[in-house]
C-alpha cells in the first residue's frame, strides 16, 4: 500500500494501518453476532427455517453498506448492522403474520416467505425514504423530534428485545402463564445462562476494560458453553435448529405465489419499520457525533446509507444502518479511520463467504443474552436522557413504553405525538406572551416637544400603557395574556387608565382561542372607555383582527403601522385630553417668551433681534440635507419638522419629530460633520436660524449672551439624553 493510499484512508503509516486493521477484524466478529441474534430473534419457532435466509440478508447488508456507505461518511470509521428499534418491529412483523397465516393453512416455510418479502418491501421503503431525506436536503429537519416521544420507542424497544433474548435463550414464547414451563430444568437452566451472560457484558462494559473486552467476552462464552455442551453429549434444544449457515436469497425469486393479502396484513408494521429506521438512524448519527466529537453532514448520510441499502435489496439484504455497538468498540479498540471500517466490512465478507454454519456454533443462551444485552443498554439509555429531563418527559416516554408494549407501535406512535404536542403547549404556554409593559411616564415616542407639552406628558403619562407581546398566542396562552393585561391596567391606582398600546412587532403567530381572547379584551376596553391601539402587526395578524372585528373603522380599537406611530397618536390625544396647549394666542409670541424663559427676557430679544434669521417653511421643505455641511442650528418656533434617514428601500425613515420650541442641527453645527440626517418641514412651520457667521459674532460681540445660548443647547441635549436612559431602563 503506497503512502498516499493509507493517508487517503487515514492512516500514515504501516503500524497504525495494521492496528486499524485489527481493531475492524475484532470488531466484525461482534457484528457477526448480532446479525445472527437479530436474526434468530425474527424467525423463532415455526419461521425457524427461514433463519439462513435473514442471516444472509443481515450479513450481506451489512458488509455491502459497510464498505459502500463508509468510503463517504463525515463520520469515520462507519459501521453498519441491524438497527435495533427496527429489529424489534420486524420480530412483530413476523409475529403478525405468522398469527394472520395461521387461518390460511400456510407451512412454516411459506411463512416464513412471506415475512422475507415483506421485509424487503420495507428495505426499499427505509432506503428510499432514507436517501430522498438527503437528496432534498431535509436531514436537519428529522433533527426536530422530541427527544420523549423518541425516548419512548427506544425503550420500548428495548423491552421488545429483551423479551425477544428471553425467547431466543428457551426456544418459544415467554407467557406469564407458563409457569411450569418456565421450571423446566433444560428451559430455566438456559434463560439463567442469558441473564447472566447479559448482566457480565453491561458489568464489562462499564468496567475499566471497557466495550473493547466485550468480543473477548461473547467469544468466551460461546467457547465454554460449547465445551460443556460437547462433553455433556450436547442435549437438544440449546442450539438453534438451521439449515446451515447463511443462505442467499432473493426477492424478485420469491414473489410467486405470494398471498398479498398477508402482506398488506402488516402494512402498519411495515411502515412503522420505516418510521423507526429514519428515527433510529438519527440518534445514531446523533448518538456518534457526541462519541467522536465531531459533526454529521446529515444530508450526506441519509443519502448514502439510503442508496446503500436500495443496492442490496434485490440480492436478498435486508435494512441496516448505522450500528452504535460495533461503532463503539471500533473505537475503545482504535479504530479511527475509514481503514478500520473498511476492515470490518471486510470481516463480514469473509464469514459470509466461510460458509459456516453460525447458528450451530453459538448457543441459545449466549444469543439469548447478547440481545438481552443490548435491549438493557437500550432502555436504560433510552430513560436516562443526556443532561437533567423533567419528571413529566420521563413519565411520557414511559406511557408511550407502555403503549407500544401493550396495544402496538402505531398506538404508541400517535400516543407520543399527542403527548408531545400537549407537553410542548403546557411548557410553552408558562413563556408570558406579554413580555415588556411600561407607562408613557418611563418610554416616550420619539418626538421633541415644548417644556410645557414635556411636563404635562410626564405627569400624566401614567394614562398611557406600552405592552409588548412575543411569540404565538395560542389556546395556551390566550387567556392568561387577556388576564394579565386586565391585571397590569386594571392595577394602575393613579387613576383611569386611558389608552392601551399593543405592540404585536414580535408575534408570530395566533389561533383562534387567541382571537376569542382578543375579542373579550375589546369588549372589556370598551366597558371601561380604554382605547386599544395595536402597533406593528403583520399583515396576516391584521387581517385576522379585522375578519373577527376585534379592529377596524367600528372599534373602539386602532392600528398603526409601528410603534412610534401608535405612541406618538396617544400623546397627542392625550395633550389634546388635558387641554395642554400654549396659552399664547401668538404663536411667534410664545417663541419670544419661551426664549426669555430660557435665556432672560432681554437677552431673548436680542439674540432674536441680532443673531438669528425667521424663515417660514412649507410642508415637505427641507431644513437640511443629509450629507451637506453643518453651517446652522434651526430654532423650531412652531409647526414641526422631522429628522430623516435614508431606509432599506426608496422610502426615507423618519427617526424623530420636532415640534414647536425645540432645538435642531446642534449637534453637526458644533462636531463640525456633515449632516448624518435630513430635516424636513412635516407641515407648515417657523424657525429661527443661526448661521456658523452669526455665531461667530455672537462670540465676539456679547459672550454672555452666548454663553446662555451654550446653556440653552446643553439643556436640550440634557433632556435627549434623560429621555433615552430611561427609555433604556424601562426596556431592560
Amino acid at each position: 500500500m503506497a503512502i498516499g493510499q493509507t493517508a487517503a484512508l487515514g492512516v500514515k503509516n504501516w503500524r497504525e494501518a495494521g492496528r486499524q486493521v485489527m481493531a475492524g477484524g475484532v470488531t466484525s466478529v461482534v457484528a457477526v453476532a448480532y446479525c445472527l441474534s437479530f436474526s434468530a430473534l425474527i424467525f423463532a419457532g415455526e419461521l425457524r427455517v427461514g433463519l439462513p435466509a435473514a442471516l444472509w440478508g443481515f450479513l450481506v447488508a451489512t458488509a455491502a453498506v459497510t464498505l459502500l456507505a463508509g468510503r463517504v461518511t463525515s463520520l469515520p470509521p462507519m459501521l453498519a448492522g441491524p438497527r435495533n428499534p427496527a429489529v424489534a418491529v420486524m420480530s412483530v412483523l413476523a409475529v403478525t403474520i405468522a398469527n394472520e397465516a395461521a387461518s390460511h393453512g400456510l407451512s412454516g416455510a411459506e411463512v416464513a416467505r412471506h415475512v422475507l418479502v415483506a421485509l424487503a418491501i420495507a428495505t426499499v421503503l427505509t432506503g428510499t425514504a432514507t436517501w430522498a431525506i438527503g437528496h432534498f436536503r431535509l436531514g436537519q429537519i428529522v433533527r426536530f423530534v422530541p427527544y420523549p416521544v423518541v425516548a419512548g420507542f427506544l425503550a420500548a424497544s428495548g423491552w421488545l428485545l429483551i423479551v425477544g433474548g428471553l425467547r431466543v435463550a428457551r426456544g418459544q414464547p415467554i407467557t406469564i402463564t407458563d409457569f411450569a414451563g418456565l421450571l423446566e430444568a433444560g428451559e430455566a437452566l438456559r434463560l439463567g445462562l442469558a441473564v447472566m451472560l447479559a448482566g457480565g457484558l453491561l458489568a464489562l462494559r462499564r468496567s475499566r476494560l471497557g466495550a473493547g473486552s466485550l468480543p473477548v467476552g461473547i467469544i468466551v462464552a460461546s467457547v465454554l458453553l460449547d465445551v460443556g455442551l460437547w462433553q455433556s453429549g450436547q442435549p437438544g434444544g440449546w442450539f438453534l435448529p438451521t439449515n446451515g449457515g447463511a443462505a442467499a436469497w432473493s426477492p424478485w425469486t420469491s414473489l410467486g405465489g405470494i398471498d398479498w393479502r398477508l402482506i398488506a396484513s402488516a402494512g402498519v408494521e411495515i411502515l412503522s419499520i420505516v418510521a423507526v429506521s429514519l428515527v433510529g438512524l438519527l440518534l445514531d448519527i446523533t448518538t456518534i457525533e457526541v462519541q467522536r466529537r465531531g459533526a454529521a453532514d446529515m444530508d450526506e448520510e441519509f443519502r448514502a446509507i439510503g442508496a446503500a441499502n436500495l443496492a442490496v435489496a434485490s440480492v436478498g439484504g435486508l435494512s441496516v444502518g448505522y450500528s452504535i455497538g460495533p461503532s463503539r468498540l471500533i473505537d475503545a479498540l482504535g479504530g479511527g479511520s475509514r481503514l478500520s471500517g473498511l476492515a470490518a466490512g471486510l470481516g463480514v465478507a469473509v464469514a459470509i463467504a466461510s460458509g459456516l454454519d453460525l447458528a450451530q456454533l453459538v448457543p441459545r443462551p449466549v444469543l439469548g443474552g447478547l440481545l438481552i444485552f443490548l435491549g438493557a443498554g437500550l432502555l436504560m439509555e433510552a430513560l436516562k436522557a443526556p443532561g437533567r429531563r423533567s419528571w413529566l418527559e420521563l413519565g411520557l416516554s414511559v406511557i408511550i413504553l407502555a403503549a407500544i408494549v401493550t396495544l402496538g407501535y402505531p398506538t404508541g406512535i400517535v400516543l407520543g405525538m399527542v403527548g408531545a404536542c400537549l407537553m410542548f403547549a403546557a411548557s410553552y404556554s408558562r413563556i408570558g406572551v406579554l413580555r415588556r409593559h411600561v407607562t408613557r411616564q418611563a418610554y416616550a415616542a420619539p418626538v421633541e416637544r415644548s417644556p410645557e407639552e414635556l411636563q404635562r406628558l410626564s405627569e400624566d403619562g401614567w394614562r398611557v400603557h406600552v405592552l409588548w407581546l412575543a411569540g404565538f398566542v395560542f389556546f395556551g396562552s390566550s387567556n392568561a395574556l387577556y388576564e394579565e393585561i386586565r391585571r397590569v391596567v386594571g392595577g394602575d391606582t393613579s387613576g383611569r387608565v386611558r389608552w392601551v398600546v399593543l405592540d404585536c412587532g414580535r408575534v408570530i403567530g395566533i389561533d383562534a382561542s387567541a382571537i376569542l381572547s382578543l375579542q373579550k379584551l375589546v369588549n372589556w376596553a370598551q366597558a371601561e372607555r380604554i382605547v386599544l391601539v395595536f402597533a406593528s402587526a403583520s399583515e396576516a395578524l391584521l387581517a385576522e383582527l379585522a375578519a373577527a372585528g376585534v379592529a377596524g373603522e367600528r372599534q373602539m380599537a386602532r392600528v398603526f403601522v409601528t410603534r412610534n406611530d401608535a405612541l406618538e397618536w396617544c400623546e397627542n390625544e392625550l395633550l389634546r385630553d388635558v387641554g395642554a396647549v400654549s396659552s399664547m394666542a401668538d404663536k411667534d409670541r410664545a417663541f419670544d417668551e419661551w426664549l426669555g424663559l430660557e435665556l432672560g427676557p432681554e437677552a431673548g430679544k436680542r439674540l432674536i433681534a441680532g443673531y438669528l434669521e425667521r424663515h417660514l417653511l412649507d410642508t415637505g421643505e427641507v431644513v437640511c440635507a443629509l450629507g451637506a455641511p453643518a453651517d446652522t442650528i434651526e430654532l423650531v418656533a412652531h409647526g414641526s419638522v422631522s429628522v430623516m434617514v435614508p431606509g432599506l428601500g426608496s422610502q426615507p425613515i423618519r427617526v424623530r419629530r420636532m415640534t414647536g420650541l425645540t432645538v435642531v442641527g446642534e449637534m453637526g453645527f458644533f462636531r463640525e460633520l456633515p449632516r448624518a440626517a435630513s430635516v424636513m418641514a412635516e407641515e407648515k412651520a417657523v424657525v429661527y436660524r443661526m448661521t456658523r457667521a452669526a455665531y461667530r459674532r455672537l462670540l465676539e460681540e456679547d459672550s454672555a449672551l452666548a454663553a446662555r445660548f451654550l446653556e440653552l443647547i446643553v439643556r436640550s441635549l440634557a433632556n435627549r439624553v434623560d429621555v433615552a436612559n430611561r427609555e433604556i431602563t424601562a426596556l431592560v
